[in-house]
C-alpha cells in the first residue's frame, strides 16, 4: 500500500523538512527565490571589479 507507506515516512520527517517540501512545490516561492538570487548575483557583478575586471570573480573564489 504505497499511500500508507508515504504517510508513515512523512510522519517521521522533521517539521522543517515538511515545510521545505511545501516550499519547493510552490511556484511563487521558487520564482521569488530565483529573483533574490539574481539580484544578489547582479549586485556582485556590478559592484565587483576584481582581478579580471569583469565583475564575476566572486564566482571563481573558493
Amino acid at each position: 500500500m504505497q499511500v500508507a507507506e508515504n504517510v508513515k515516512k512523512d510522519l517521521s520527517l522533521s517539521p522543517r523538512i515538511m515545510e521545505l517540501r511545501k516550499k519547493i512545490n510552490d511556484e511563487n516561492y521558487i520564482n521569488s527565490a530565483v529573483d533574490r538570487i539574481a539580484v544578489i548575483m547582479s549586485r556582485h557583478i556590478v559592484d565587483s571589479q576584481g582581478v579580471t575586471g569583469n565583475g564575476v570573480d566572486f564566482l571563481l573564489r573558493r
